[in-house]
């Protein structure tokens, strides 16, 4: 049931028109003016908001601003005399939906709720067909064919549309918060806020104020009430990223929000009531930390309802051509230089890189060869020595029996690690922590020569 919120300070018109769409079908709630309309609005999500403009204490246009700045997904609709039509124009280009005159005329106020739930509905349709496009390769999304994404963008389109918490779990730069937002543009709060924490980038003290929000005096530094992410978040979705880094006490507050849907704010005693669906992520195995008591067990159940998991890049080789190819053409175009590719010798040392840094890494190396590509293809000599390094390693050694895998392994490191301290024996030796005369009889017995390619 769609729910709306009516605002006006004359009582007897709200008790006339709320009971008008009761019996219309609407959840409707009034509010005897701006102040107690927004504390109904910060305990409870609206669809739809139809205030007068003329009030004391706090006008319409005053209640919009805050509405469309804490809760932009809420449509607004302004009432107004015949002789305040200025006021009503200055609403619209603030961002309300619609105004109306007073004496209200039934059917038009029907009509024109129908209308503004029919938008409401419109564009989280878009929204949902944006997002499903976007999955599908558009940039900074899930790119790639690979069995490990595709496997992973179903299960994404199957628990998006459900209230379900999600657990994601990978190392660093492997993408989860581009899950995160496909989920909630996919999900079922689709149409409400999407609020980011990254638990690992703030102080204890300073994050259990921003989620949890603070009152006027609650800290030195408090000169006024603030929302926390909690609220902000209402109607929509909270992600938590690195939320292992959150302490105990934080773990425990957080567990009370999700199974009693309220809290309060830090230095207060109201307690406010929330409805939001909770995505988290970590680099973390929480499992193991539930182990050590470094995260609580039953906290690790109530949001690890849902897990996904975000493949590494060494995992999915096969993506790597299509990715190079997509960030070519973004810095290509940003940096305005001409289009390049990526030579076939220079693609398969690429593909045979271990990627700590996963995505993230290939996207940062990317701009890096694309700055000094000076409009030539990018072949092998223009990758970085410790990827040319590691990446001419990788050959199929299943071939081989161990002396020789062993034989092959010691020319190539050794050649490696000579090449890069310009063929100085004693440094070499140092840094691999062989005596110098070893190095000199190995390089004999291997036949390395300064010629040898990595």
């Amino acid at each position: 049931m769609k729910r709306i919120l009516m605002i006006d300070d004359d009582l007897s018109f709200l008790k006339i028109y709320s009971e008008i769409l009761k019996g219309s079908g609407y959840d409707t709630v009034t509010a005897y003016g701006g102040p107690e309309a927004l504390e109904l609005l910060e305990e409870e999500y609206f669809d739809i908001v139809i205030t007068d403009v003329a009030m004391p204490e706090m006008n319409g246009i005053e209640v919009l601003k805050r509405i469309k700045g804490e809760y932009p997904s809420t449509l607004v609709m302004m009432l107004t005399g015949e002789g305040s039509i200025s006021g009503a124009v200055e609403a619209m280009e603030l961002g309300a939906y619609t105004y109306l005159i007073k004496p209200l005329e039934i059917d038009q106020l029907l009509l024109n709720i129908k209308r503004a739930l029919e938008y409401l509905e419109l564009n989280s349709e878009n929204q949902q067909l944006k997002s499903r496009i976007s999955s599908l390769g558009h940039e900074g999304r899930l790119i790639g064919s690979s069995a490990p994404i595709a496997e992973l963008r179903e299960q994404i389109m199957k628990t998006a549309p459900t209230n379900a918490n999600v657990l994601i779990t990978g190392e660093s730069g492997t993408g989860k918060e581009i899950i995160a937002d496909l989920l909630h543009e996919n999900g079922l709060n689709k149409g409400g806020p999407m609020i980011k924490v990254n638990c690992a980038a703030l102080a204890e003290s300073v994050l259990e104020s921003e989620i949890f929000g603070h009152e006027k005096g609650a800290f030195t530094g408090a000169l006024a009430a603030k929302p926390g992410r909690f609220e902000l978040a209402r109607g929509g979705t909270l992600f938590l990223d690195e939320i292992g880094e959150l302490s105990l006490k934080l773990q425990s507050k957080l567990l009370r929000v999700l199974q009693e849907k309220e809290f309060e704010r830090v230095g207060g005693t109201k307690t406010i009531k929330v409805d939001f669906r909770l995505i988290a992520a970590t680099n973390r195995e929480l499992s193991k930390e539930v182990e050590k008591g470094t995260f609580r067990e039953d906290l690790y159940y109530r949001i690890n309802v849902v897990p996904l998991v975000s493949p590494p890049l060494r995992e999915r080789t096969e993506d790597i051509p299509v990715l190079l190819e997509h960030y070519l053409e973004i810095y290509c175009k940003e940096l305005k230089k001409a289009p390049v590719k990526v030579t076939e010798q220079a693609m398969e040392i690429l593909k045979k890189y271990h990627w700590k840094g996963n995505v993230r890494e290939l996207k940062n190396l990317t701009e890096r060869l694309v700055v000094f590509s000076d409009g030539r293809d990018i072949n092998a000599e223009m990758l970085p020595e410790e990827i040319r390094g590691q990446g001419n390693w990788s050959q199929d050694f299943r071939q081989m029996d161990f002396q020789e895998a062993k034989r092959y392994f010691e020319k190539e490191y050794l050649s490696y690690m000579l090449k890069k301290n310009q063929w100085n024996i004693s440094v070499t030796a140092e840094e691999i922590k062989i005596a110098r005369k070893n190095l000199q009889l190995k390089i004999k017995q291997l036949n390395i020569r300064k010629d040898t390619k990595k």
